[in-house]
Order: C-alpha cells, then structure tokens, then sequence
C-alpha cells in the first residue's frame, strides 16, 4: 500500500512540476524538519503558505513543494546503523535507494555528474543531474556524515532548476544534523 501511494505521489508531483511555469522561490529562510527532527534544511519563503509539506512521507523524509508547485524537495536521512542490511557504504546507500525509496523517480532515469558543494559535515558524496518523468529537471545528491547517508532529491519543472539555482544551492548548504540518530 506506502508503494502504491508514493507511485501516486510522484506522478503527481511530476505532472503539477511539468505543467506549471518556472517561478522564483524568493523571500527569506524558513527551517523546516523532518517528522523525527533528526535534520533541518532551510527554504526561502515568503510566508506562512510558501511550501507545503506531504505528511505522509516516513518520518525520516522531509518532503517539501513550493505554492506554485514548480519545485520539490525531498530529503532522505537513515542512520548507518539501520542502512547496514542495505548499503556498507555510500554507493551501496545510493544504489538500494534508487532501486527502492525513489525507484519510481529514477525510472528510466540516468545520472549525469554534477558538482555540488555540500554542508561541512558530510565526508562523502556523489550527485547528478537528470530528466524525470513528464519532463522534470531533477538533481540528486547522495551525501554520507559520521552517523547517516543523506539522499537531496530535488525535482523542478523545466526551466524552474536554473531560475531557482542559487536558491536551491543554498538550501543544500544549510542542511544541518540535528539530532542523535537511532
């Protein structure tokens, strides 16, 4: 039932990303959590109403749209710990969650390298640019710290990722580790 609802999730993420035109996030940073509070991002906003978060998403994914539906965030963190059956390493995190978490997102998908700064205390990671479905332009940077993997997903519409650039690149960077993790 949780796949068929993210299958359901996705495509309608994708279709709203597709069909709307490339707004501008703008206004001032705004800290958002996931539902464990284990990590915080912030987002440029320009009111209470600026993103609108999916409840549904498990609590150690933070799953943001903004208002005029041309960019979603989702961020993914999981201990080492409880990644240790799946992944020993970060291309093994990254590989189970594009087969698994986000299979539907990077379905027919491929990663073209893309370099990206990320926050001070990640020690590895990996990222690239893609197409998605409907076409969507999409980023995904795979992140490892000392205690967690990190997954950065970020899906726009076309031409919302390079109007929306710097904003976005800032978004990462504020990525912070906030919490002991399980």
């Amino acid at each position: 039932m949780k796949k068929i609802l993210s299958v359901i999730m996705i495509a309608c993420v994708c279709f709203a990303l597709a069909s709307c035109g490339s707004s501008t996030l703008s206004g001032e940073p705004a800290t958002f959590y996931n539902s464990d509070k284990s990590f915080s991002v912030e987002l440029p906003s320009s009111g209470e109403d600026s993103w609108v978060i999916n409840e549904a998403s498990d609590n150690d994914i933070l799953n943001v749209t903004d208002a005029g539906e041309t960019v979603n965030i989702q961020i993914q963190c999981l201990s080492k710990s409880k990644a240790r059956p799946v992944a020993t390493d970060l291309e093994g995190y990254q590989d189970h969650v594009m087969d698994t978490t986000f299979a539907d997102v990077f379905s027919g998908a491929s990663l073209s390298d893309a370099d990206i700064d990320v926050p001070d205390f990640i020690i590895n990671s990996t990222s690239g640019s893609f197409t998605a479905k409907k076409k969507a332009e999409g980023l995904a940077i795979f992140m490892e710290s000392e205690k967690c993997y990190y997954t950065y997903l970020i899906l726009t519409a076309e031409g919302a990722y390079d109007a929306n650039k710097k904003a976005l690149m800032q978004s990462v960077m504020s990525l912070k580790e906030l919490t002991e993790i399980p």
